[in-house]
């Protein structure tokens, strides 16, 4: 209670009784616990004593806890490989091994030193506390990997690599030693119990800047507007909007891949599962221990954290309901939303009852969601939702603890909306908010400027060739066996990105699109068996017949006609058909709008007769039930 370790609190009582005939011995004063770790030490050689920091006990679950956390890991590259096109897999995982290994490196040679005052020894390590060492890591490497998945994609791998020893090494132990460490934030009163604002919505900021100065990936956002003035040197946006909307050339729509918003659903899921374990020893690992009745802390702390990501299924459902009209639950909306409930409790799963858990996690889902179509709406490619899941969530967590705190045999705090409407419990919601905006603001300021340095020198962003090839090709060497069969794709592997000229492909390709008249958009060509149709793409110059007003409304009737018996088909559950299109087995609807119309092939259609492939409207549909 006095700050001090057992030994010390030993090596004083020893002394002082010694002095003294009072009827009292150590034990009226420690708990069998204390009165264990100093038998402990004191059974040591003299030169280990100083090793035995802590209960055994405490140590096993710092460790155990802290291997827990770091396994996320695993869990950030499922989620993030899910999220990008598969040429870019294999660079996502190396990604996430290396910015861990070289993080380790980071944070033992300068990283625990910022963060706490004490530098780990090189050689003579007796004395360390090397589970408290091991914990305080694996929260360091967690901020790290946020960035990894806004920026998944597009960025250059060395300067991701110099980004995150950074970030292990200098940001995150800077913000830890302002708040936990007994800084100024820490002298203030700030409360952050498990890095709601320390570690989730530090790496939110950083990577918001990370996501606005490395640009969309092409062909993300088709009608890609780019920034003006000076915004456009603040984010290094050097390149036209045209070079961002998507292929520019006729070989690069050979080799071409649309965007997706998810491309393996079930390995996007697996990973958000794999996260979602790990959050519960993320929350609970911080309280440091399990003795000295801490181990009801931590009990209430992992009741929360469950109670707070279990109000994800009503935030998907309330999502479905506002976008979609509907209960239709899309993938990467269930992947946010838990992931953001989860995170809003780390700040106040100490400080709030059970209940109020559960609605702070339904609000910070719903901010995760929100914030997610926010960032679509103003064109920021946030692949995987890190900014959206982890920033406001984060935040929200952190200003729970003054509005909704209860105390308890645990917690002794009240909160502005149980009943304590004190000035102290305003100064204290006011501690928060200034807590919160001096850490985003802070790693926002670094990032941006790191990542200015970095690319002055080596260059942030990858260059538009390994990007449309794939960065497992051009940054690890992992070819397929595509590059040999496709000749476009070996041409541009040899040719840099300057022989592209790319001035004088900008300006073929707008005028290439303001000749055209057709407005495809969200739609992809297919075959009459529903596979993309191959071949070369005709020239999108060449304007259609034009029609006269009695055809038209012969083929509306026919359409309409189609429609018809389709929808009877669908009620006998022979067929399905998506009502807000009109049916034509020449176009299937896509998710993504933003494909560019050079990217399919145009063929005329050759629609198939009612009378061979659906029954009819005159008395077909009745006979037609009861043939095979």
């Amino acid at each position: 209670k006095l700050g001090c370790s057992p030994l010390k609190v030993f090596q004083s009582c020893r002394r002082a009784l010694s002095s003294s005939t009072l009827p009292f011995s150590m034990a009226d004063f420690l708990t069998s616990d204390q009165l264990w770790v100093i038998g402990m030490t004191a059974s040591l050689p003299e030169h280990c004593q100083g090793a035995r920091v802590r209960h055994r006990t405490d140590t096993i679950y710092l460790v155990v806890m802290a291997a827990r956390i770091i396994a996320m890991q695993s869990g950030f590259a499922m989620l993030e490989a899910a999220y990008v096109r598969p040429m870019h897999a294999a660079n996502i995982m190396m990604k996430n091994v290396m910015d861990m290994l070289l993080g380790v490196l980071a944070y033992f040679f300068f990283g625990f030193g910022i963060a706490y005052g004490t530098q780990p020894a090189m050689i003579n390590d007796h004395g360390f506390d090397w589970a408290f060492w091991f914990c305080a890591f694996s929260y360091a490497t967690t901020t790290a990997t946020i960035d990894s998945g806004a920026l998944a994609g597009r960025v250059n791998f060395v300067s991701y690599l110099l980004l995150s020893v950074i970030m292990t090494g200098v940001i995150q132990p800077t913000a830890v030693q302002w708040t936990w460490g007994g800084g100024w934030l820490g002298r203030l009163g700030f409360v952050d119990f498990a890095g709601g604002a320390v570690v989730h919505a530090l790496g939110a900021s950083s990577a918001l800047v990370c996501s606005l100065c490395c640009g969309p990936r092409i062909g993300r956002f088709a009608a890609y507007r780019k920034w003006r003035g000076c915004l456009r040197w603040l984010f290094l946006e050097r390149d036209s909007a045209e070079w961002y909307q998507g292929p520019i050339s006729h070989i690069e729509m050979k080799v071409f891949l649309p965007v997706m918003p998810i491309h393996n659903p079930v390995q996007a899921l697996f990973g958000t599962f794999l996260l979602f374990t790990g959050f519960l020893a993320f929350n609970a690992a911080s309280t440091l221990s399990i003795v000295a009745d801490a181990d009801l802390l931590a009990a209430r702390v992992s009741a929360n954290t469950l109670l707070a990501t279990a109000s994800t299924a009503i935030v998907v459902y309330i999502v479905a309901l506002v976008r979609r009209r509907g209960s239709i639950i899309a993938v990467p909306d269930l992947s946010t939303a838990l992931i953001a409930a989860t995170v809003s409790s780390a700040g106040c799963c100490d400080s709030v009852p059970p209940l109020v858990a559960f609605l702070v996690g339904l609000v910070g889902g719903l901010l995760g969601c929100g914030t997610r179509r926010l960032l679509e709406k103003l064109q920021i490619d946030d692949v995987v939702a890190a900014v959206a899941a982890h920033g406001p969530p984060g935040i929200w967590g952190v200003l729970s603890v003054a509005l909704f705190a209860r105390p308890s045999c645990v917690s002794k705090r009240r909160g502005l909306l149980f009943g304590n409407r004190s000035q102290e419990a305003w100064e204290f919601l006011g501690v928060q908010l200034v807590g919160c905006l001096a850490l985003t603001a802070f790693s926002a300021l670094s990032t941006f400027f790191i990542i200015h340095i970095i690319d002055r020198i080596i260059g942030f962003r990858c260059s538009r060739n390994a990007e449309l090839l794939g960065l497992d090709f051009m940054e690890h060497a992992f070819d397929d066996g595509s590059l040999v069969a496709s000749p476009e794709k070996s041409y541009l592997k040899a040719a840099p990105t300057e022989a592209h000229d790319m001035e004088s492909l900008v300006q073929k390709f707008r005028r290439r699109k303001s000749s055209s008249n057709l407005d495809l958009s969200g739609f992809e060509v297919s075959n009459s068996e529903g596979e993309p149709a191959g071949g070369e793409v005709p020239d999108p110059s060449e304007k259609p017949e034009v029609e006269s007003e009695a055809s038209i409304a012969a083929k509306q009737k026919e359409e309409l006609g189609l429609l018809r018996t389709r929808i009877q088909g669908l009620k006998r559950g022979i067929t399905d058909i998506r009502t807000d299109t009109v049916y034509s087995p020449h176009f299937r609807r896509t998710d993504h709008a933003e494909n560019s119309i050079f990217s399919c092939e145009l063929r005329p259609p050759t629609r198939p007769s009612a009378r061979s492939s659906l029954p009819s409207l005159q008395g077909e549909t009745r006979r037609s039930a009861s043939k095979p």
